[in-house]
């Protein structure tokens, strides 16, 4: 089973108030994330946590909303962030 994922980098949080991905408006914080292709969209935290997954005990599983808000606090500190990934 040869499975391609695309890859996504966490660059850090916004204060648009508006999702990229599902329109969603008035939100307090969005999180800013680079494709592989270098497009940077902002994703609301709902939706970050759905399209983001990470490699645990050789299973790729969703993270949690709080696990993408904190990616995106951490990376925009300069602090090192995670490479991720959603299923191509």
């Amino acid at each position: 089973m040869n499975t391609t994922y695309k890859r996504f980098t966490v660059r850090g949080i916004s204060d648009k108030p508006t999702c990229d991905v599902c329109g969603k408006t008035n939100l307090k914080l969005t999180i800013v994330i680079e494709s592989e292709a270098g497009e940077i969209l902002h994703y609301g935290s709902d939706c970050a946590s759905r399209t983001l997954r990470q490699d645990y005990c050789g299973k790729r599983l969703p993270i949690s909303r709080e696990a993408a808000i904190s990616m995106g606090r951490s990376a925009k500190r300069g602090e090192a962030f995670a490479r991720l990934s959603q299923q191509a």
